[in-house]
């Protein structure tokens, strides 16, 4: 056993799988320029609001990757401190089917499923998907 009820070979598994997804994104060769829009080469107003449009895309998708690094990097630290595979909220062991499919996962499946139903019945305290943030704390 390494932690949590996890085996040794299922620990370093997800620690691999998370390694290789950081150094993905890491790697990504996103460099500002991407986001730039030369005018220039645009011919009319609909080219140039296309161009807008794709950059935020792109410029959305580049921080839902910087949210997720952070996130990567979060639960490798974890794993590093043995507190990889508990439920933040109730404490138990988060399994290992369950965490191979999300590995950054910081609740079991009850406990999210019920946080899920309680973010979707109260507007306030809904999260945004890709700031991990609810309303009142984007502030």
């Amino acid at each position: 056993m390494a932690t949590n009820g996890l085996l040794t070979h299922q620990l370093h598994k997800i620690a691999k799988k998370l390694r290789t997804e950081r150094d993905q994104i890491i790697q990504k060769k996103n460099d500002v320029s991407s986001f730039c829009i030369d005018t220039n080469e645009l011919s009319d107003v609909l080219d140039e609001a296309s161009e807008n449009i794709e950059a935020s895309k792109m410029l959305r998708f580049r921080n839902r990757e910087i949210f997720y690094l952070k996130k990567i990097n979060k639960t490798l630290d974890r794993i590093e401190r043995k507190t990889y595979g508990l439920c933040d909220d109730c404490g138990e062991p988060i399994n290992f089917e369950r965490l191979w499919a999300r590995p950054t996962a910081e609740l079991c499946i009850a406990c999210k499923e019920e946080a899920e139903f309680g973010e979707k019945n109260n507007v306030f305290h809904k999260k945004s998907k890709s700031l991990g943030k609810a309303l009142h704390e984007m502030r």
